[in-house]
C-alpha cells in the first residue's frame, strides 16, 4: 500500500485519510498529551520530529476521545466492584446517598450551616425539584445550558450519573440519533404538541425532529458539561442539588400554605403531644430536666395547612436551630411527630418506647406503656 501524498501533514498518520486533517502537534499545551495518549491507547511511539511532521483527522482524533473515556469509564467500574467485594464504602455508594434521600422531614433555613453526609439521607427531594437544582449547579460551572439539552441528556440516560463526564463527539451523534428515533414517545409526554418538541428539540428543529441534530454552539455546551463533570465529579452536583433543596424547602412549603384559624390551639395540642410523650422517661438527672425545658413552646412551632386542607408545623429545635416537620394523621386526626422525636435523640437520648415497655414489664407493676400509643406510628 502508498502513502497517500508525499507530504505528511495533508493526511493522517492513523487512517491515511486527507478529509479534515491537521497537524498533530499545533503549538498548545495538549501536543504532549496527546502524544502521550496515542502511545499509551494505541502504542505508537512518536518521537518529537516524528510529531512536528505527523497530521491527525478528526475522526481518529474522536476515537482517541472514545478510547480513553472507555479505558476511564472501565477502570470506573471496576474500582466500583472491587471496593464492594472488599467491603468499603465507594464514591458511586456515596452518590446514592443524593440521589434517593430518605425523607424524615429534617429541614433547616440556615444557609451557612454546614451539611453532612448523614443529613443529606434526610432530604425530602421532589424528583422535579432535583432536577432544576442539578442543572442549576452545573450551569454555575458552564453557562446556560438550554432546556431541550437537559431534557435529551436525561431522556438518553445521562442524568445524574457518572456517565455524564463520559460523553465524546461520538456519543453525541448517538444521542442526536436517540432523539431523531424517539419523536412519537416526545409526543407522548405532553398534551401540546408544539411545546413539547420544543422542549426536546428546540426551536430549531421543533418543526422537523427527525432531522434533529445539536447545533455546532449546542455541541460545544454538551462537551463543557462533560469536563465539567469529568473536573469535579458528578457527586459534587449531585449533593449541590440536594442540598439546594434542603436550603428552599421550608421557605417554598410556608409560600405554598397558609395559617389556619385554629393554629393556635393545634400548636399547643402539638406542644402537649410532645411534653407527654418525654414525661414517659422521667428522671431525677439534672440532664433530662434541662432537656425537658428546652422543649419546644407553643410560639416555637409553626402550624400550616396546605392547599388540599392537610395539616402539618415546623417545629424549632432550641439545639440546632434546625425546624422539624409534624403533620397531623388526618385519619385518626392526631398529631404525628416521628420526626422530631427521631431528631432530638441527637441531643439527648431516651430509651426507645419498645424498650421501656420491655424493661418496665419484666420489673413488674403497673407502669407499662399502653400498646395504643402510636407516637411512632
Amino acid at each position: 500500500m502508498n502513502l497517500p501524498c508525499d507530504d505528511p501533514l495533508q493526511y493522517c498518520r492513523f487512517c491515511f485519510t486527507q478529509f479534515r486533517v491537521e497537524p498533530l502537534l499545533s503549538g498548545g499545551q495538549k501536543d504532549q498529551q496527546l502524544v502521550k495518549q496515542i502511545s499509551s491507547l494505541v502504542q505508537i511511539e512518536l518521537d518529537s520530529n516524528q510529531a512536528t511532521t505527523a497530521a491527525i483527522c478528526s475522526m481518529c482524533r474522536h476515537q482517541l476521545t472514545e478510547f480513553q473515556l472507555f479505558r476511564d469509564r472501565c477502570k470506573h467500574h471496576d474500582s466500583i466492584v472491587r471496593d464492594k467485594v472488599e467491603g468499603d464504602q465507594s464514591s458511586q455508594n456515596d452518590m446514592w446517598f443524593a440521589v434517593e434521600p430518605l425523607g424524615d422531614g429534617d429541614d433547616s433555613d440556615e444557609d451557612d450551616t454546614p451539611i453532612s453526609k448523614d443529613d443529606l439521607r434526610s432530604v425530602p427531594v421532589s424528583e422535579k425539584q432535583t432536577k432544576v437544582n442539578f442543572w442549576r449547579a452545573i450551569s454555575r460551572d458552564v453557562g446556560v445550558i438550554p432546556e431541550h439539552i437537559q431534557r435529551d441528556l436525561e431522556l438518553t440516560g445521562f442524568y445524574r450519573n457518572a456517565s455524564l463526564g463520559m460523553i465524546s463527539p461520538t456519543t453525541i451523534k448517538q444521542i442526536e440519533q436517540d432523539m431523531r428515533e424517539a419523536v412519537e414517545f416526545v409526543i407522548s409526554q405532553g398534551a401540546n404538541r408544539a411545546e413539547v418538541l420544543r422542549q426536546y428539540y428546540g426551536t430549531v428543529y421543533c418543526k422537523n425532529p427527525s432531522k434533529f441534530k445539536f447545533l455546532a454552539g449546542e455541541v460545544q455546551t454538551i462537551l463543557s458539561i462533560t469536563a465539567a463533570v469529568q473536573e469535579n465529579g458528578i457527586t459534587e452536583y449531585l449533593n449541590k442539588a440536594s442540598l439546594s433543596q434542603k436550603v428552599s424547602s421550608r421557605k417554598e412549603q410556608l409560600n405554598a400554605s397558609e395559617t389556619p384559624d385554629n393554629a393556635d390551639t393545634l400548636a399547643e395540642i402539638l406542644v402537649e403531644k410532645i411534653q407527654d410523650y418525654y414525661k414517659q422517661y422521667t428522671t431525677d438527672s439534672r440532664e433530662f430536666k434541662a432537656f425537658i425545658a428546652r422543649l419546644p413552646r407553643q410560639k416555637e412551632i409553626d402550624v400550616r395547612q396546605k392547599e388540599d386542607g392537610s395539616i402539618f408545623a415546623f417545629i424549632h429545635c432550641s439545639y440546632c436551630k434546625k425546624h422539624l416537620q409534624a403533620f397531623v394523621d388526618s385519619r385518626w386526626n392526631v398529631w404525628r411527630v416521628y420526626n422530631f422525636v427521631k431528631h432530638t435523640q441527637k441531643h439527648y437520648r431516651v430509651e426507645n418506647i419498645r424498650t421501656a415497655k420491655r424493661k418496665r414489664a419484666q420489673g413488674g407493676g403497673e407502669d407499662v406503656i399502653d400498646e395504643s400509643d402510636n407516637i411512632h406510628s
